[in-house]
């Protein structure tokens, strides 16, 4: 297989079909979700692992309760370094009132960056949809790419910065403050919107492709409409990917019958929302550009997240 991100293909003929249906994940009171990270800087790893999983119990409308930690450390890296790692994700433990019960340390020959693995246990009362419908509407938060830009912003900004003004990766760096997405997903949930996903790896693009597949039906999403931040834009152009093809963890992507209220509700609480598209008959996920002749083409099956191509091959 290559590195990085396994194909939906493989996950679901090697691992989905391999999980016993009786573990936690299918009980109506318990949910079990994980995240992880790597290649972050100044111990965050540990912090953005644990939001990760917090992110996917919220997009399910449940509650975390506790969580376990797993960091493996490149065996060359200093103590320090997962003493922040592990403080970072405890900041966290303690932001969302939960308790960090159980945790793994190693460290491994060979490795470039440290791995951090975190495992959330939540609840919840089974109210999540488990599928969107055709005709419901789209509603995206915040912006495409918030995790990807940070992050280049962060670790790769010295070959930007020979090209736009330091203002522009510094606001880039801010984004990390937008990765939680468990506001949106309490107030999308509370409005009677119960199925919806919090972006990840593969961007916008591999999101909207999963929330249609998962439901078995089609959308059509105006391009134009998907929201972007011209920082994100900027470090895209200079690295040469596709800004809607990176990791957007801080998105949610929300099937709505009420758009207008969800989008007004989210305001409300000083979250950028909008309608994006819809979701239709049939299996085509389309993505349409242009006025006056719109053009027509299909969204793709998820494939490897673009910072890969900085990460690993740079």
């Amino acid at each position: 297989m290559k590195p990085g991100k396994v194909s939906e293909n493989i996950i679901k003929r090697s691992i989905l079909k391999s999980i016993d249906d009786k573990s936690a994940a299918g009980y109506p009171d318990c949910a079990l979700f994980t995240g992880y990270v790597a290649d972050e800087a100044m111990g965050s790893a540990g912090a953005h692992a644990l939001v990760r999983a917090i992110n996917r119990a919220a997009e399910k409308g449940c509650r975390p309760i506790n969580a376990s930690l797993s960091v493996t450390m490149p065996s060359n890296m200093r103590e320090k370094r997962m003493r922040e790692i592990v403080e970072a994700a405890a900041a966290v433990a303690k932001e969302h009132d939960i308790c960090i019960i159980n945790g793994h340390t190693e460290t491994v020959d060979g490795l470039k960056y440290p791995i951090v693995s975190a495992t959330v246990v939540a609840a919840g009362n089974k109210a999540s949809a488990e599928k969107a419908l055709p005709g419901q509407a789209i509603v995206m938060t915040k912006w495409l790419g918030i995790y990807g830009s940070a992050l280049i912003a962060t670790e790769h900004k010295e070959g930007p910065l020979t090209r736009y003004p330091a203002f522009l990766t510094k606001e880039a760096a801010e984004l990390w403050q937008f990765i939680s997405v468990e506001k949106e997903a309490q107030i999308a949930h509370s409005s009677g919107s119960h199925y919806m996903y919090a972006c990840g790896d593969g961007g916008v693009f591999a999101g909207l492709w999963k929330l249609a597949d998962r439901s078995g039906i089609g959308l059509e999403v105006r391009f134009k409409d998907i929201p972007v931040r011209q920082e994100t834009i900027e470090l895209c152009e200079y690295y040469d990917i596709n800004p809607y093809k990176l990791r957007s963890d801080g998105s949610l992507l929300i099937a709505t019958d009420n758009p207008d209220e969800l989008v007004d509700a989210l305001h409300e609480a000083d979250i950028h929302a909008c309608v994006i598209g819809h979701f239709t008959e049939g299996i085509d996920r389309v993505l349409i550009s242009g006025e006056e002749e719109p053009e027509r083409r299909f969204i793709e099956e998820p494939t490897q997240d673009e910072l890969t191509k900085i990460i690993w091959y740079n």
